[in-house]
C-alpha cells in the first residue's frame, strides 16, 4: 500500500512539475513566464514563449479605373458683326436725265433715289 501511495504520489508530482498554466489563463492573469519542464508528447495550447502566427487576411485586389481627361475643343472666337452697311443711293440728274457715273457733275442738285431691284 505505501508502495503505490507512493508512486502515485511521485505521478501526480511530475504532472504537477511538468504542467504549465494554459494561454486562457496567461491571458486574464497576466502570467509572462515560467519555467517549463516536462517529458513527452504536448497536448495543451501553445507554450508561452511560442506565440501563434497572426491572422491576416487577404484583401482583393483593388480596381483600377482609369478614366481618359475630357477633351475640350477651343471655339474660335465669332468675329465682330459686321458695321451695318450705309445705305446705298442711286444719284440721279434732272437736267441730264441719267444716273451717276454715268454723268460727272449736274448743274442742279443729285436727286437722291433708293435703289431698285434690277
Amino acid at each position: 500500500m505505501k508502495k503505490s501511495a507512493l508512486v502515485w504520489l511521485l505521478v501526480v508530482g511530475l504532472l504537477a512539475v511538468t504542467a504549465t498554466p494554459s494561454d486562457a489563463w496567461a491571458r486574464h492573469h497576466r502570467w509572462h513566464g515560467g519555467v517549463f519542464v516536462g517529458v513527452g508528447p504536448w497536448w495543451g495550447p501553445y507554450p508561452y514563449w511560442w506565440f501563434p502566427p497572426p491572422y491576416y487576411y487577404a484583401y482583393p485586389p483593388p480596381t483600377v479605373v482609369i478614366e481618359q481627361p475630357p477633351v475640350y475643343v477651343e471655339q474660335p472666337a465669332a468675329p465682330p458683326p459686321a458695321p451695318p452697311a450705309p445705305p446705298a443711293y442711286w444719284y440721279y440728274c434732272t437736267s441730264a436725265k441719267a444716273y451717276y457715273p454715268s454723268v460727272q457733275t449736274c448743274s442742279e442738285d443729285w436727286v437722291k433715289v433708293p435703289p431698285r431691284p434690277q
